[in-house]
């Protein structure tokens, strides 16, 4: 496994995105202004991209935001998302970070719960898809 860090979204995280969230889940937004500003990270099987992320210093919250975080269909259900959250904290951590943030699909908050993060406030929606807020201590 290959991890790589780019400071803008590159095509491969692109395709991922786009795959996961606007096909399959339906979202409409898949971009913003953060993307501008955060570092991606995506995550090679030799030279196949199986699962992305994004990282960002996010004012609103006051620590580091993960997020956009996805995992090619095929290869789900081998602990890769586990795998990019833990290699996004290891970033936060070496940027200085002590705290990370994610706003996560309610269908997954206890993926994050296991990770160590904890939810808090209620839940809320994001295009018609109930989320949560989670927080984690690094």
């Amino acid at each position: 496994m290959k991890v790589v860090i780019y400071d803008t979204v590159v095509p491969e995280a692109r395709y991922i995105r786009e795959t996961v969230f606007l096909q399959e889940q339906g979202f409409e937004k898949e971009y913003d202004d953060y993307d501008n500003v955060a570092k991606t990270i995506v995550i090679y099987d030799n030279d196949d991209a199986i699962g992305t992320c994004r990282l960002y210093w996010d004012d609103t919250v006051g620590c580091h935001h993960v997020g956009r975080i996805a995992v090619v269909k095929h290869r789900r259900g081998e602990g890769l998302g586990a795998f990019i959250v833990t290699e996004a904290e290891k970033v936060i951590k070496d940027l200085g970070g002590k705290e990370v943030f994610i706003s996560g699909q309610l269908q997954v908050a206890d993926f994050y719960k296991k990770l160590g993060y904890t939810q808090y406030g209620d839940a809320y929606m994001e295009e018609n898809h109930p989320h949560v807020a989670l927080k984690k201590a690094l």
